[in-house]
């Protein structure tokens, strides 16, 4: 009897000290997946553009760092040549080096350098070679018979070649921006470079005083897409 009352006393004892202990809570994980913010600087409010000039639109976006694709609507004929739409619309938040669909009112013009200007995604760009041949960079898996006879057609009878790329002004416009955030090489936030796309090497153009183990760095990242000129700049 003794020994029951003494067991009885311990059960009651312990049950009194686990009530004592304070709540458990759960274990953080440590590697639980978070949202985080894009870095300061890589996001921007999308600008009102709608009623402004093309050329005007384009410039304002392509030194914004976004990529403006230009549509024209030839339905609309009141204000040709302004821009009737955007999407991502103004206002929006967009991310640094984003796409932008620029709807221009009426149609392109009937040069050759504003038909390419108005298909970047078909093309790489204009440029002239060294006999003063204008060369317009056309992106490979373009039907090169219908652009070919557009080219013609809006060339005015000046002598061009067409010559085939694997990217177009999109693609390396978007490279143009990733290279302008200063990453692509310690110390690139210091360093002075200049880039622009290059039609007849089918590949943006970097002028940079860079070693030759850098050089050979960069242009096997890009595989194709970067061509790198040795040369000093000033910062950009």
């Amino acid at each position: 009897m003794v020994n029951r009352m003494r067991f009885l006393l311990m059960g009651l004892m312990c049950l009194l000290a686990a009530c004592a202990q304070p709540p458990t809570h759960p274990t953080p994980v440590a590697n639980a997946p978070s949202e985080s913010p894009a870095p300061e600087g890589e996001r921007m409010s999308m600008p009102q553009l709608v009623a402004s000039r093309a050329a005007e639109a384009d410039g304002t976006l392509i030194k914004a760092g976004l990529v403006p694709i230009l549509r024209y609507e030839p339905g609309i004929v009141t204000d040709a040549g302004t821009v009737v739409n955007t999407e991502p619309a103004g206002g929006s938040l967009v991310e640094l080096g984003a796409t932008v669909v620029v709807y221009i009112a009426g149609s392109p013009g009937k040069t050759l350098a504003e038909y390419v200007d108005g298909h970047r995604e078909t093309f790489t760009g204009l440029g002239v070679d060294g006999n003063g041949v204008l060369v317009v960079g056309v992106v490979q898996s373009a039907d090169l018979a219908k652009e070919m006879a557009a080219l013609t057609e809006v060339a005015g009878g000046k002598s061009f070649r067409v010559q085939t790329c694997s990217r177009s002004w999109v693609e390396l416009t978007r490279l143009q921006v990733e290279l302008s955030k200063r990453r692509f090489l310690p110390g690139a936030d210091k360093m002075a470079f200049a880039t622009a796309i290059d039609p007849l090497a089918c590949a943006l153009r970097m002028t940079a005083d860079l070693s030759d183990a850098e050089v050979a760095e960069l242009t096997g990242r890009y595989s194709g897409a970067l061509v790198i000129q040795k040369g000093h700049q000033a910062r950009r």
